[in-house]
């Protein structure tokens, strides 16, 4: 049984990208008047320190060894340093899982974090869910106003 979600496993991720610090997550960044004028604006709020920043700085060199050489060299984009952790869940039914993939990037300068999960799977975390997550990042690096 499955005891995180999506959202939370972002956190994870966007914790370790932000030096141990988990940022409060909110659903509207911006509320705009028919003219596109912004009413509104979501501040961006700490909720708490997860981990030590030292910490932080292992995990990270630990998930870009994942990407770089690991088993989600299929997040990699190049030029990008991508930090990223696969992850498999048996499910009680030989050969099907629930697959992950949580990872941010750049992993230097963190401006995204992404969490997948694909349920009734044949394939682990690294091989259907780090794909995803690679072209969610690269539209969202990019600039594209809808990944």
């Amino acid at each position: 049984r499955m005891l995180a979600t999506p959202l939370q496993m972002a956190m994870v991720a966007a914790g370790v990208g932000n030096k141990g610090v988990v940022m409060e997550p909110f659903v509207v960044d911006r509320i705009t008047n028919p003219n596109g004028g912004v009413v509104t604006r979501t501040k961006p709020r700490k909720l708490r320190r997860a981990v030590s920043r030292q910490t932080a700085q292992e995990l990270t060199q630990m998930m870009e060894g994942a990407v770089q050489s690991g088993t989600g060299t299929a997040a990699q984009i190049p030029g990008v340093p991508v930090a990223g952790k696969t992850g498999t869940a048996e499910t009680g039914i030989p050969g099907r899982y629930t697959s992950w993939f949580i990872s941010f990037a750049p992993a230097n300068a963190p401006r995204v974090a992404v969490a997948v999960v694909l349920q009734d799977q044949t394939g682990f975390g690294g091989q259907v869910a780090a794909p995803i997550a690679k072209d969610v990042m690269q539209a969202i690096l990019a600039g594209k106003a809808n990944p």
